[in-house]
């Protein structure tokens, strides 16, 4: 049994399988929403999984006139250009923070920090313009060392957020209108009986797959 203000109706022109992603990117839409970016702010993601990607994609939606993605995965960096990065950057060959300062004149409006990672976390904070904003996305199993100077010093500010509150409705038109591509992410659907092997193992084993739905 569901209470009633927790069931969202889907738009007509919507599939189960979109109604199965609105939860994502519910995320994603939140973590931008609760941010300061505005209408031809500059930002980066850091991290181009599935909801980086969803990041990139409903910062577009805000209106974000510039979006780099840094991501170490060649298949997710494509994915983030189809998803509509502007450029992205391979952190494994480029110093991200001297790339992201080249590309926006000194520095991001808003960055988004989806990686869960210490050494991209600091590279979120440097990447940041003075009084720039910095919002971490991604749930920590550990503690992380900064340095406060690189936020003092910058006067940058630093924004957590968790999971999203009433925006289904929005994430569903959002997805309804087509500025939430979300069928590209689904890499493959799978019966129950395959979650072990063509699930959980397929998504550890190969940072290509993105969302794996699973039918009952």
């Amino acid at each position: 049994m569901v209470k009633e203000h927790m069931v969202h109706k889907l738009a007509d022109n919507m599939s189960y399988e979109q109604g199965a992603l609105v939860e994502p990117a519910a995320v994603a839409v939140h973590a931008v929403r609760e941010s300061k970016l505005k209408v031809g702010d500059t930002c980066v993601v850091f991290g181009a999984g599935p909801i980086g990607l969803l990041a990139i994609q409903a910062a577009k939606a805000a209106g974000a006139s510039c979006i780099l993605a840094v991501e170490v995965s060649e298949g997710r960096r494509r994915m983030a250009l189809k998803m509509g990065a502007t450029s992205i950057i391979n952190p494994l060959q480029e110093n991200a923070v001297e790339e992201v300062r080249r590309r926006t004149e000194g520095g991001a409006d808003v960055v988004f920090e989806v990686t869960g990672v210490e050494a991209c976390l600091n590279q979120a904070i440097q990447s940041a313009k003075t009084a720039g904003q910095v919002v971490i996305v991604s749930i920590w199993e550990k503690t992380a060392a900064i340095h406060p100077n690189t936020l003092v010093l910058k006067e940058r500010e630093i924004r957590g957020i968790i999971a999203y509150r009433n925006i289904f409705p929005q994430v569903i038109q959002l997805i309804s209108d087509g500025k939430l591509q979300i069928d590209e992410m689904i890499s493959k659907k799978i019966q129950l009986d395959d979650v072990v092997k063509d699930g959980l193992e397929a998504l550890t084993n190969d940072k290509n797959n993105l969302k794996i739905l699973v039918s009952p």
